[in-house]
């Protein structure tokens, strides 16, 4: 069992995810222009989510601080930040294009900052944030992830396609957490995700350009 003030580090509840899948097809030759455009779009603040937490004199008691509606969705963010990364860790290792990979690990970051966040302030995650790659406790989330994977398996301009997706979600739904707990160092911790959102919508749009 991880100890508090530990990073969970997402990828070690990963049991092999991408190494078995075979590549397909062959984008060499747009190779180039993909790797140049993730530069930017694919760097973000994830390790300013981590300073927030540091920096924040935070209480063991959860409820103390937050309404059970915003621990809830606190869960659900976490799951989220593993669906997001769990994605682009398949398309990763099936298209071998870069924006997967740097993207990837953007959402690595920003799973160990809420979930770190969870565990300093005595909320127990240990249901979801252990399951292994592609599996997820919020069945909305499991159906998600299993109909954009597969949404995203049909070519590489779906998997971008499916980029867009699922960071113009994570847009909208990590703008409305941090309006509902505004003055918090959560709140703090979700703009700097947000932030690293839209530069990741950025990078797959300027792809499908």
């Amino acid at each position: 069992m991880r100890k508090m003030g530990f990073s969970f580090g997402r990828t070690e509840a990963r049991f092999g995810q991408g190494e078995a899948i075979e590549k397909k097809g062959d984008f060499s030759s747009k190779q180039n222009r993909w790797d140049d455009a993730v530069e930017k779009g694919g760097k973000d603040a994830g390790s300013g989510s981590q300073k927030q937490i540091k920096d924040a004199n935070v209480t063991t008691d959860a409820s103390s601080v937050y309404s059970d509606e915003a621990l809830t969705e606190l869960k659900f963010m976490i799951e989220e930040e593993k669906l997001a990364g769990d994605i682009y860790d398949v398309f990763y290792a099936t298209y071998g294009v870069k924006i997967f990979k740097n993207i990837g690990a953007s959402e690595d970051k920003h799973f160990d900052a809420v979930s770190d966040y969870a565990v300093k302030i005595g909320l127990d995650v240990d249901a979801f944030v252990f399951k292994p790659a592609g599996e997820f406790e919020n069945p909305d989330l499991q159906d998600l992830y299993d109909t954009l994977l597969a949404q995203g398996m049909e070519s590489l301009n779906d998997a971008l396609k499916v980029g867009v997706t699922i960071e113009n979600k994570d847009i909208v739904d990590i703008a409305a957490a941090a309006e509902a707990v505004g003055g918090t160092p959560l709140a703090d911790i979700y703009g700097n995700l947000l932030d690293a959102s839209y530069n990741h919508l950025d990078a797959f749009e300027a792809l499908l350009a």
